[in-house]
């Protein structure tokens, strides 16, 4: 289901551009932001869990891509990652984050945005939920059913993006 969430959080970018941002390096004498960068990519680190440990290589253009090659760009990028052979340029010009533990079975995580970049997303593992719902049959009008969720994160450099604008990201994005 990745290639979903990487699809839906760039078509909520279209919309939400400031998620795309870089922080400028350059602070001001007193440690504060002086400009961020609105980036016209949509190039996404993802989270892959190698031999040698965690790395975030990218996709790049995503804005671009359909749901299945974004699927195959994952594919590659952890096959390579598996072998020992991403490169530098796998690496590069990065512009959001997209880390999963659902595969691993995490359900819930706080991630750590990986700067310049302003926002990282975090999605959980598939799981079912009860929902109650209206049933003029049973005799209090109601009922339990399955529903099935998936539990997603955003952490945002708030010197960038405000807590309503990534809510509002985050309600696109869904």
């Amino acid at each position: 289901m990745l290639p979903f969430f990487i699809k839906a959080c760039s078509l909520a970018m279209n919309e939400y551009p400031i998620v795309n941002s870089h922080i400028d390096n350059d602070l001001d004498e007193d440690g504060y932001i002086q400009r961020y960068v609105i980036k016209h990519d949509h190039n996404f680190s993802i989270a892959i869990d190698s031999p040698d440990g965690l790395t975030v290589p990218g996709i790049k253009q995503v804005q671009n891509k359909s749901v299945l090659a974004i699927n195959t760009e994952i594919k590659e990028l952890a096959e390579k990652a598996k072998n020992g052979g991403l490169t530098k340029a796998d690496f590069e010009d990065a512009t959001f984050s997209v880390s999963s533990v659902g595969n691993i079975g995490g359900r819930y995580f706080v991630p750590t945005i990986l700067r310049p970049q302003a926002a990282i997303i975090a999605i959980g593992q598939a799981h079912k939920t009860a929902k109650y719902v209206e049933d003029l049959t049973s005799a209090d009008g109601y009922r339990w059913e399955p529903q099935d969720s998936i539990n997603f994160s955003i952490s945002a450099d708030h010197r960038v993006l405000d807590g309503a604008t990534v809510a509002r990201f985050s309600s696109k994005m869904k």
